[in-house]
């Protein structure tokens, strides 16, 4: 086994909580699937037979019932972390290190791509990586989102540097770690004078780490996030020389002291490379680069690289903006993962005159009235839809009620939700269990219950 596979599902979609109270992120739907079943399929269509899950404590059950009903035929060994702690992916890896015996590739429970996963294996290989990651330009929504407020939130970015060939990571870090002014290392202009610099590219929060990686994680227990701060600090790392063995590096990131003298160790201390391989690095004659006469890769023994996807699909919905552009996307390729492309289930009922757009999906055991419509929406099972009711553009969970000449455009509606008779929604989300009285209008608000937002 060449790879581990990890998915990380134990987050608290801390930038949507009003989807996530009382559902976490990893089984909210997407065309009316899990979340976390993008992922997973992913990862089996690359050949993967065994994966390893993280989620809380708490939905650890939910989690098993629901991918039994995907028989996604993957063996799944399903890892609880605490619920009351609030730990990053970094935390989660740590807590998963005994099952861990080779390299890994992590995936976030949130990523929806129809990547073949080869391709950054490849250059994994290739160039012998320490890590390998996905990257892939920022999504730009289209139209009107729900959102709490009518203040739009500032975009977060990165700033990501490569080299001209677009493989090797020469640069990462977040905008807000600056204020006006971007500073460079020389040691990295000097081997890579040539860098591009870009703005509008997404992590995809999918790695291929190599096996030592993850021991130099565990000697520091304040690093909270792979993307935050671990991955960032590898790439800064390339084009560090290796301390010498006399000194004790006070400045270095990692704390762990070593079993013999209380030394601390330096990163360089963790690279492992075995002797076939440093004996092909030597003897061979090909050089990733042109210009001088250094060795390949300058001589650098960590090395980062990233694979673009300039085409395909490729988004994260870890927000309340991209969880509703990916539920329109999906419907349009549901067939990428191995997903019958009818769009309505056989045991929902269409009354006379009522239409389903062919980009909309109707689950089973769903009731649409007469003269009813569906356009680029989703609608979860068991849903009852009145007469003369006309969605748009949204989003309908499980078991939810929306009564006779209702207009819902743009909206997410949680489940066990209940719409009045002749209300007007437009992007607004309304949450689980909570109830709009008849003839109702609300535009781009957040309708739920505080008493149970609190219990969450």
């Amino acid at each position: 086994m060449e790879f581990q596979a990890v998915v990380m599902a134990g987050g608290k979609g801390s930038r949507m909580t009003d989807l996530t109270a009382g559902t976490p992120k990893g089984l909210l739907p997407i065309a009316n699937l899990p979340m976390v079943y993008y992922p997973l399929h992913t990862l089996k269509s690359a050949g993967f037979e065994e994966v390893i899950l993280v989620v809380t404590e708490t939905y650890k059950q939910d989690f098993q019932k629901v991918l039994e009903m995907c028989d996604l035929k993957l063996k799944l060994d399903i890892v609880p972390i605490p619920d009351e702690e609030d730990w990053g992916t970094a935390d989660s890896l740590r807590h998963i290190k005994d099952k861990i015996k080779t390299d890994v590739l992590v995936i976030s429970c949130d990523l929806v791509t129809d990547l073949a996963l080869h391709k950054l294996a490849d250059i994994h290989r290739t160039y012998d990586s320490t890590v390998t990651c996905l990257m892939a330009p920022s999504p730009d929504p289209t139209g009107e989102l729900p959102s709490p407020g009518t203040k739009k939130k500032k975009i977060e970015r990165d700033f990501i540097g490569t080299d001209e060939k677009g493989y090797r990571l020469l640069f990462m870090a977040s905008e807000a770690d600056y204020e006006e002014k971007v500073s460079f290392r020389r040691s990295v202009l000097k081997r890579h004078p040539h860098m591009r610099i870009q703005t509008r590219l997404m992590d995809g929060h999918l790695y291929i780490m190599k096996k030592w990686v993850l021991d130099l994680l565990l000697s520091d227990r304040s690093i909270s996030t792979l993307k935050g701060e671990f991955i960032p600090y590898l790439v800064r790392k390339q084009f560090s020389k290796p301390k010498p063995k006399d000194t004790d590096p006070e400045n270095s990131m990692v704390h762990t002291e070593a079993e013999s003298g209380g030394i601390k160790k330096d990163i360089y201390d963790y690279v492992k490379e075995d002797d076939l391989t440093s004996l092909v690095h030597e003897m061979s004659t090909w050089n990733d680069h042109r210009g001088d006469m250094d060795d390949c890769y300058h001589g650098n023994k960590i090395r980062c690289y990233t694979h673009i996807m300039n085409e395909g699909i490729c988004i994260r919905a870890n927000t309340l903006a991209t969880f509703c552009e990916v539920n329109r996307m999906v419907p349009k390729h549901i067939s990428t993962w191995g997903v019958d492309s009818r769009n309505i289930h056989p045991s929902a009922t269409l009354e006379s005159k009522s239409q389903v757009s062919p980009d909309s999906i109707v689950a089973e055991g769903v009731k649409v009235g007469e003269r009813s419509g569906v356009k680029r929406s989703n609608i979860g099972k068991h849903c009852s839809i009145g007469e003369k009711v006309k969605i748009t553009n949204s989003v309908i969970m499980n078991h939810v009620t929306i009564s006779e000449g209702s207009t819902i455009t743009g909206c997410v509606i949680c489940e066990h939700g209940t719409i009045g008779a002749r209300s007007e929604l437009k992007d607004c989300l309304v949450g689980a269990s909570h109830n709009i009285i008849d003839m109702s209008k609300h535009t781009n608000e957040v309708l739920v219950d505080m008493d149970r937002m609190m219990e969450f």
